[in-house]
């Protein structure tokens, strides 16, 4: 793997916005696909579910076409209290790394995952649902699922409660690029700042500056594309 930390800035904007591009590419694809066919069904809740080996030819077809590729690393594993009925639990915290196969650039993201089982196939669970919750966040799969609504008992879903962890703080390749970002335009990120109740860049958290950093690169892509456009018509 390509070392992020040592490229410089306007190289590691150039890839960065890249593998965006091709992330928005892969969502599009996938917002025209409409819902997500469930393939699969649970016998014992009675309810229709898009199963692991779903999403992977899903994704399997869809990273291909554009040059993506992903790979995934257990960095914490242990075990939950379950319940009466199924008594094994197990969580998981999994790293899972979207690169783009061209350029080499990747970007990281830690999910944690949940599974309850009668036997030995908790953690296997937990695994594929961080899986899921990965790929059905990061390119907004539509199953027509709603966490929210009640569960196929009647009753609605409970959340267990975790641990509360504390968000890493911004890097230093991320200072430097919002920095550089906002040069000239001091009093907008002085009120970007402000916003998120921090009063320099270097207290940023990790998601706060992923954020930011994500809004850039979309009012960039915008840009782009409204110059395109433009010089089309």
């Amino acid at each position: 793997m390509i070392s992020l930390e040592s490229l410089p800035v306007e190289k590691w904007l150039e890839m960065n916005a890249k593998l965006q591009q091709k992330k928005s590419a892969a969502r599009k694809e996938l917002a025209e696909m409409g819902i997500v066919e469930k393939d699969k069904k649970n016998k014992f809740d009675g309810y229709t579910y898009l199963s692991e080996s779903g999403y992977k030819k899903i994704f399997t077809d869809l990273f291909s076409k554009h040059s993506l590729e992903m790979k995934s690393d257990e960095i914490e594993y242990h075990s939950i209290p379950g319940t009466e009925k199924v008594p094994v639990g197990r969580m998981v915290k999994i790293r899972f790394t979207l690169f783009d196969t061209e350029t080499g650039f990747f970007e990281a993201t830690e999910v944690t995952g949940e599974g309850l089982d009668r036997g030995d196939k908790a953690g296997y669970k937990a695994f594929t649902g961080a899986l899921k919750y990965y790929l059905a966040t990061t390119f907004m799969v539509a199953t027509g699922d709603d966490a929210e609504k009640d569960s196929p008992q009647g009753k609605p879903i409970q959340a267990q409660q975790k641990p509360a962890t504390k968000p890493r703080k911004i890097n230093k390749k991320q200072i430097d690029i919002i920095k550089i970002k906002f040069q000239g335009k001091e009093d907008a990120l002085k009120k970007i700042l402000e916003n998120n109740n921090v009063s320099r860049v270097e207290d940023l958290t990790q998601p706060q500056a992923i954020a930011l950093l994500d809004a850039i690169n979309k009012k960039e892509m915008e840009k782009q594309n409204d110059g395109t456009d433009h010089h089309n018509a």
